[in-house]
């Protein structure tokens, strides 16, 4: 979400050297053996991303998860010497070395995500805990001032998952994922990028091992749900095709264009394959795997009110589509083939503002998505939400949720579901409700409820009630 009470980036915290190779170097070694960063999509929340003050980004095009935070310096240790209240990373300064670093260019940022979760009513199984865990570290490089390349950055990121156990695959036996995606419990490079702005700032090339789904379909606002299926990318191709989110970096670029304050249009282009979410192969698997193909995402943005920069409520507008050239599993007869297609619209708009700054008050999104329904397992999928933020006294970025979603199966799918004689999977619906509480600028935490309305379209699961809370903190 855009809105200052959700910033969905992975967030480094500053590290630099006098050369870039030593810095590079550096980085990569403190990310090997030691702590972690917040997520990037958007456990840690932090400063809304100002290039005027940390970087020598402009602020038209640069994307954020190509930039560290903005950082308040004079921490000392954060919480080790007593900064509870006004640290913004719990080890704060590193005893004022941090903040030198930070100005030489170099930002290292450590955070970890936690989701207990139980569902005491519904599912296959009822009854039942787990605790899915996100511990992950990267580093931001401005090569502008370490080796004056203008306007050119570089990021490397980090990531381990613990948990084997998780709600939705083990025991509710939905379509929504409830909590993060358990299994995994290895490290895994997420990042390995390269990036430049163009054209005075107008254009941005990045490539490397990069996500489609920071840069593509993606709403800020929907990351005010817990549920991954919501958050970040809300729409059919995250729940059918080869198509990457955190964590999954793959080989690819991106050209994002905008020239002025009221639109944008980008175009990417992404080596994917059907087994890319292998944890075996720790995102160092650099040769893409069998059925690969090219996934070509496009999209066109509006921006209205404070965030282009004028008075008004603000909001953004977008419109995409897709093409994906792996291979994928025909629904009906079960073969193989090659390419599939996809389109959605989105949008997030402050309805009510408390304050003149458009940070308190009602926010609404909204996204609705289809695909063909011959290897697409989710043909339509629907979802919105309404956020308040600042509804109390006293504070001002707690946010509460509340978040409906509808997936709709494919209609090839359950024709041959009927020829088998098997139930027919028609739609799951979700509704979710939670509160956001910014404890310290440094740790939050998120009382979440879910309802699941026929898990995985099948009427023989019981409903599914979810109990939990997210919790995260910032290194």
């Amino acid at each position: 979400m855009e809105s200052h009470a959700f910033a969905a980036q992975t967030r480094f915290i500053p590290l630099a050297s006098g050369t870039l190779g030593r810095a590079f170097c550096a980085a990569v070694l403190l990310a090997l053996t030691c702590g972690v960063r917040a997520d990037i999509n958007p456990w840690i929340a932090s400063d809304i991303y100002d290039p005027k003050k940390w970087d020598t980004a402009g602020p038209q095009t640069a994307s954020p998860w190509l930039h560290a935070p903005t950082w308040k310096p004079d921490q000392a240790w954060g919480v080790l010497s007593g900064r509870f209240g006004d640290a913004t990373a719990l080890t704060g300064s590193w005893g004022g070395a941090r903040d030198e670093l930070v100005e030489k260019g170099v930002s290292v940022v450590g955070g970890y995500m936690a989701q207990p979760m139980a569902n005491p009513v519904g599912g296959v199984e009822e009854g039942k805990t787990s605790y899915i865990a996100n511990l992950s570290l990267g580093a931001y490089f401005d090569l502008q001032r370490l080796a004056d390349w203008k306007r050119t950055y570089a990021v490397a990121s980090f990531a381990w998952k613990h948990g084997d156990d998780g709600l939705t695959k083990d025991h509710i036996g939905n379509e929504f994922p409830v909590q993060l995606s358990a299994g995994d419990n290895a490290t895994r490079l997420v990042h390995l990028a390269l990036a430049k702005e163009l054209f005075d700032n107008k254009a941005e090339l990045a490539g490397g091992r990069i996500i489609t789904g920071e840069d593509f379909a993606t709403l800020r606002s929907a990351c005010s749900s817990l549920n991954q299926a919501i958050c970040g990318n809300p729409i059919a191709a995250n729940r059918s095709i080869n198509w990457p989110t955190y964590p999954y970096g793959m080989w690819g670029a991106r050209l994002k264009v905008k020239p002025g304050t009221s639109w944008y249009a980008q175009a990417g282009g992404y080596v994917v394959y059907p087994d890319f979410r292998d944890s075996g192969d720790h995102g160092v698997k650099f040769k893409p795997g069998d059925g690969r193909g090219l996934l070509t995402p496009v999209e066109y943005g509006h921006i209205v009110g404070k965030y282009r920069g004028e008075p008004g409520l603000p909001g953004r507008y977008k419109v995409g589509g897709y093409y994906d050239g792996s291979r994928l599993d025909d629904l009906k007869t079960g073969q193989s083939k090659r390419g599939t297609w996809g389109v959605y619209t989105m949008g997030e708009q402050m309805l009510y503002a408390e304050d003149e700054e458009y940070n308190q008050g009602l926010h609404a999104w909204a996204a609705l998505s289809y695909a063909p329904p011959n290897v697409n397992r989710v043909q339509y999928m629907e979802a919105g939400g309404l956020i308040y933020q600042g509804l109390f006294p006293n504070r001002p970025v707690d946010a509460l949720a509340l978040i409906g979603a509808y997936a709709r199966y494919s209609s090839d799918l359950r024709d041959a579901q009927r020829d088998r004689g098997d139930p027919r999977q028609s739609g799951e619906t979700l509704i979710e409700l939670n509160y956001r509480a910014q404890l310290t600028p440094w740790l939050w935490v998120q009382p979440d409820v879910q309802v699941i309305i026929e898990p995985s379209g099948r009427s023989e699961i019981d409903d599914a009630l979810v109990v939990g809370f997210g919790l995260g903190f910032a290194l």
